[in-house]
């Protein structure tokens, strides 16, 4: 007797469309590239071994159920008939490298790439403590032209260390326990670079500097805030 077909939970179905929904609201999205991927269940059940996301082709924007597919972690098709973009090899070694992560987002922001095409070489300071808050670990802004989607295995030495990851001249991914904990850390590094543009704007009309928040409050938000926004 073979296996019966796998069956997609609707319920992952609709918050990858709800979540896909929010990117594209955002202006997060402007072609087929950029992409979300949910894992199933707890990591190292047979549920958790199961990522949905989209196939290659079509954008967040016009994708409708029916471009939710779901592979394994291996990258092998499970449900769904049209490949997944090179991407999905970064958020499936990202989910096998961080059991606590269920949800990996990867996007393309304007003002954020632009941002880093200039000023990847800085360290990147953060002018607002609520952003610590919510990211809980150091952006990790890599090299110039270092592709982690085509060259996956460089994730592992410092994905431990991060939970937002900026490819200068190419995107940003966020990871979480949950979409909503992806979504809030991806929106959140787009604040606090359209912050520190402002603030440089500012700042150079009124010849003034920048107050960054001190490296010691930094780590201290860091360390805070699961406590402070979910309570434990």
């Amino acid at each position: 007797m073979s296996p019966a077909p796998f069956r997609p939970d609707e319920d992952l179905v609709r918050e990858f469309l709800r979540y896909a929904r929010f990117l594209v609201d955002r202006g997060y999205v402007c072609n087929t590239l950029g992409n979300i991927a949910l894992r199933a269940g707890p990591a190292g059940s047979t549920s958790g071994e199961h990522v949905y996301t989209k196939h290659r082709g079509v954008s967040l924007e016009e994708m409708t159920a029916a471009n939710v597919v779901v592979t394994d972690l291996a990258g092998e098709l499970v449900h769904g008939a049209v490949p997944t973009s090179v991407g999905h090899q970064m958020n499936r070694r990202i989910l096998q490298l961080r059991p606590d992560v269920n949800c990996v987002m990867h996007v393309h922001i304007d003002h954020v790439i632009g941002y880093f095409s200039v000023l990847d070489d800085l360290p990147f300071e953060l002018v607002s403590a609520d952003a610590a808050l919510v990211l809980q670990r150091p952006v990790e802004v890599l090299a110039p032209r270092v592709n982690i989607e085509s060259d996956v295995m460089l994730i592992e030495s410092f994905v431990d260390a991060t939970n937002c990851i900026v490819m200068p001249n190419h995107g940003v991914t966020t990871m979480g326990r949950s979409a909503s904990e992806a979504y809030h850390r991806m929106t959140t590094l787009a604040a606090e670079v359209a912050r520190i543009i402002t603030a440089g704007q500012v700042a150079g009309l009124w010849n003034r500097k920048i107050n960054y928040v001190s490296a010691e409050e930094t780590a201290e938000m860091y360390a805070a805030g699961k406590s402070v926004i979910y309570g434990g």
